[in-house]
């Protein structure tokens, strides 16, 4: 059994990894910080394979997967101190800790605007405006922007699906077609069964969008329009609050956008839904 940091790992397993493996290798070991900010796609961009084999390499080298080994590498980076989060040490006060994780997601917020394509949000919009159906797909922490969206459209008129269950998001996708829109949500762009779900709706000809994490992923490269949420990923969390926070204010500008194109009828929408919930809350 192969123990020590990363590093060692490869070097050790360098002999036994087959030709695709190797070059992963290599290029890990020249690029240690570089890979800390790859996802699944990237790397094999930067190696010059498939993600597959990133995949494949990970486990070769003793890890379960992509993530299990990009945590282990960022302890042989990162000090044990700012494991939790790079941002914050191990004596910061409460007041030290609010100020920098409210910077820090101010910064997420600022980066994702000045990423954001304009015209590819209104088009979205329009197509919303006019759309049969559609439907939003997510799993994980993405599922609860899904559900967050779908309620903040239903307040302006607007109705849309956001199944939870993965096998109902497969079977909504296949009964799509061209006068509907499909919009996934994922951080890492990378989820097989999201992929799927866009795959279905985009064959059947429906309108796709992604709002997906910054880099090269799977999904970027199957929707139709892409925006990207700016990220400050922690070593335990793949996650960050900060990218769920930038997806939801990315989602409001959508929803207001597509509201103001029929101020009215939206406007008159939220005073329906308000009058509904507020019924037994005297």
């Amino acid at each position: 059994m192969i123990t020590g940091s990363c590093k060692e790992r490869i070097k050790a397993k360098m002999p036994q990894l087959t030709e695709t493996e190797k070059k992963i290798g290599s290029f890990v070991l020249e690029n240690y910080e570089t890979v800390l900010q790859c996802n699944v796609s990237e790397l094999a961009t930067h190696s010059g394979v498939s993600d597959a084999s990133v995949v494949r390499f990970c486990r070769s080298i003793g890890y379960r997967g992509f993530q299990d080994f990009k945590m282990n590498l960022a302890r042989d980076i990162l000090p044990p101190d700012r494991q939790l989060n790079p941002i914050l040490g191990r004596g910061d006060t409460t007041e030290e800790i609010c100020r920098k994780i409210f910077l820090s997601e101010e910064n997420v917020l600022n980066r994702t605007l000045l990423g954001l394509n304009i015209e590819d949000l209104h088009r979205l919009a329009m197509k919303i405006r006019h759309a049969r159906k559609i439907v939003l797909f997510g799993t994980g922490g993405s599922q609860a922007v899904c559900n967050d969206v779908q309620h903040k459209f239903l307040k302006v008129g607007i109705e849309t699906i956001a199944q939870s269950d993965i096998d109902m998001q497969l079977m909504e996708s296949s009964l799509m077609n061209e006068q509907d829109v499909a919009i996934c949500i994922s951080f890492s762009g990378c989820n097989t069964n999201v992929q799927e779900c866009i795959k279905n709706a985009k064959s059947n000809g429906a309108f796709t969008a992604g709002i997906i994490s910054q880099g090269k992923s799977p999904l970027s490269k199957l929707v139709d329009v892409v925006f990207y949420s700016a990220y400050e990923e922690t070593i335990f969390q793949s996650e960050s609050v900060s990218t769920r926070i930038a997806q939801l204010a990315i989602c409001d500008c959508l929803v207001s956008s597509v509201a103001v194109l029929d101020y009215d009828q939206a406007y008159q929408s939220i005073l329906n839904t308000r009058e509904a919930t507020s019924v037994g809350k005297y």
